[in-house]
């Protein structure tokens, strides 16, 4: 307790060997990093001239040394290099350890440098992605456009029907047809006309003018409205799920923070009793 610990371990092989919390610690950064890697694929590849769904800013990407025209992503590509290192980092560690035998060895030193390295790419990733985040340009007309043109409304459509009365394999096949027809003619679905929607559709299966209006009344838009389920895309659900987030956050924050103030608390305790017995 006057270290700051909850309690002491009393195994004693276990006390002097155990390096499980190093190794759990390091794995738990590795995940992190890891996801941190694959958010900064999905933004190399969006930021590309074939995707343009963002842009970073000038002041975490850089120019080519070739091409004029072309801004590399550093920061991102940068992140996902990092990630291996503390990957190997975790690997360093285990495999140290388990050639061990019991008791302490002077080999557990080297785990050490593995430890404050994985430390700080961690934290240096998660600040340079949070300011470069902060910066972002996300072009959502590219992105809506995108979204339309991929019959992404489909399911919803399908769903419709299904509300309507419709066997969902009707309103499967139904809304393939529409699906097919729109591809043919390289349009979206909202752009077929009266005609080539009655086509696609059975005069006793289901009323074309009402089919009309459910395409017309259909889009990425009102599909993510339209989604309420837990953990959906929902836009209602995906701000219930950031509030909610947040609110872990903070309360890892004061859990870290009160245990800051325990460990200082204690050293501080362990300080005047010191004092007290070199008097």
């Amino acid at each position: 307790k006057m270290l700051g610990f909850f309690d002491v371990v009393e195994n004693s092989i276990d006390a002097t060997s155990n390096r499980d919390v190093v190794a759990e610690y390091v794995g738990h950064v590795a995940i992190l990093m890891t996801n941190l890697s694959r958010i900064a694929e999905d933004l190399v590849i969006w930021s590309t001239s074939e995707f343009s769904f963002v842009e970073l800013s000038d002041q975490f990407s850089s120019p080519s040394s070739v091409m004029p025209q072309k801004k590399n992503p550093d920061i991102l590509e940068l992140t996902r290099g990092k990630t291996a290192r503390v990957i190997g980092n975790l690997v360093a560690i285990l495999s140290n350890l388990k050639g061990l035998a019991s008791g302490y060895g002077r080999d557990l030193q080297e785990i050490k440098p593995s430890v404050f390295l994985s430390s700080r790419t961690a934290i240096s990733a998660l600040v340079v992605l949070n300011s470069m985040f902060a910066t972002l340009k996300v072009n959502k007309q590219k992105m809506n456009k995108i979204a339309d043109s991929g019959y992404l409304a489909s399911l919803d459509i399908a769903e419709a029907l299904v509300k309507e009365g419709l066997p969902f394999r009707t309103a499967h096949k139904i809304v393939g047809k529409l699906v097919q027809i729109a591809h043919e003619s390289g349009i979206s679905l909202s752009e077929l006309t009266a005609s080539e929607v009655a086509s696609s559709v059975g005069a006793k299966e289901f009323d074309s003018k009402k089919l009309g209006k459910i395409i017309q009344s259909i889009n990425a838009e009102s599909s993510l409205k339209n989604r309420s389920s837990l953990g959906s895309a929902g836009i209602a659900e995906q701000k219930r799920l950031v509030i909610k987030r947040k609110s872990k956050i903070r309360q890892y924050q004061n859990n870290v923070a009160k245990r800051n103030t325990m460990i200082s608390s204690a050293l501080q305790k362990l300080s005047a009793k010191v004092q007290v017995l070199s008097k």
